[in-house]
C-alpha cells in the first residue's frame, strides 16, 4: 500500500470515527507511535480540521463544523445572471478518478486538487484530445458515493492511460451557470446546491443520479461553467454515463 492510499484509508477512518487516540489508529494501521503521529499531522496539513483534547482522556477528533465554513458564502446566483440551458452531445472524457462515501467531504476538498496538480503531469499522456486547454471536471456527488473525475475531452478512448480512467457521458440537457471566485471544491459543492434550488423555484428539476460537469479553461481559476443535468428533458435514449477502466 502506498503512502498516498494509507492516507486516504485513514481520512475514511478519522471521519467514521468520532474521538480515537493515536496509539488506536498506530495498532489499527499497523504503524508506529510516531509514524502514525506523522500521518495525522499530514492530514491536518492539508485541511483535515482535527482537534488535539489533551490530557489522560484526550485523544483527537474531527471537528464537524469545519464542513460548514463555506456557509452562504457560495451564493454567486443573481436575478442579472440567468442559466443559459444547453444540449450537450455524448461526451468522452478521460482523466483521474476519485471516489469515496458521500459523507467524506473532507476527503474531496483534500484529494480533488491534488488531481489537478497530478492530471497537470501526465495530460501529455492522453490522446485525441479535443478541446486544448480545458479541463473538465466530472461529478457524481448526490448519491451515497463520491465519485470526480478530473479530465480532459476527448474524440474518443480507445487508448487510456494507466492508472486513468473514460467516461462516456450521453447526450443530454444541462442548466449552465459561470461560477465566479474561490475555487475551493467545498465552496463549488455549495453553490451546486443553490443551483438547484434555483432551478427548482423555477420549474426546473435536477437530474441527481446524472454526472453534472465543471469546465474551466486552464489559466483561468477563478471561473468555471458549471453543468447541471436536467431531469425528464433528456434527449438522448436514455443511455446512463459509462465508465471505462481498463485493466
Amino acid at each position: 500500500m502506498t503512502k498516498t492510499q494509507r492516507l486516504i484509508e485513514l481520512m475514511m477512518r478519522v471521519y467514521d470515527k468520532p474521538t480515537f487516540t493515536v496509539d488506536e489508529m498506530a495498532a489499527e494501521f499497523g504503524v508506529s507511535y510516531r509514524t502514525m503521529l506523522r500521518y495525522l499531522h499530514e492530514l491536518s496539513g492539508m485541511g483535515v480540521p482535527l482537534y488535539a483534547e489533551p490530557g489522560r482522556r484526550g485523544g483527537y477528533s474531527l471537528l464537524q463544523s469545519a464542513n460548514r465554513t463555506a456557509g452562504i458564502t457560495g451564493q454567486r446566483i443573481v436575478s442579472s445572471d440567468p442559466f443559459q440551458r444547453i444540449i450537450r452531445p455524448q461526451t468522452y472524457v478521460i482523466g483521474l478518478e476519485f471516489q469515496a462515501p458521500f459523507t467524506a467531504v473532507y476527503m474531496a476538498k483534500v484529494m480533488i486538487p491534488k488531481l489537478w496538480v497530478e492530471l497537470g503531469r501526465r495530460q501529455h499522456e492522453i490522446p485525441r484530445q479535443i478541446r486544448t486547454g480545458v479541463k473538465t471536471g466530472v461529478s457524481l456527488s448526490r448519491t451515497r458515493l463520491y465519485h470526480y473525475i478530473a479530465g480532459v475531452e476527448v474524440s474518443h478512448f480507445h487508448d487510456v492511460p494507466e492508472g486513468m480512467v473514460g467516461i462516456i457521458l450521453p447526450t443530454r440537457e444541462y442548466a449552465v451557470y459561470t461560477h465566479q471566485g474561490d475555487p475551493d471544491r467545498a465552496e463549488i459543492d455549495q453553490t451546486h446546491l443553490l443551483l438547484m434550488d434555483k432551478l427548482r423555484q423555477r420549474g426546473l428539476e435536477p437530474d441527481l443520479l446524472a454526472y453534472a460537469l465543471d469546465i474551466r479553461e486552464s489559466g483561468d481559476s477563478s471561473s468555471m461553467n458549471m453543468h447541471i443535468p436536467l431531469r425528464d428533458s433528456n434527449p438522448s435514449d436514455g443511455s446512463p454515463e459509462f465508465v471505462y477502466r481498463p485493466q
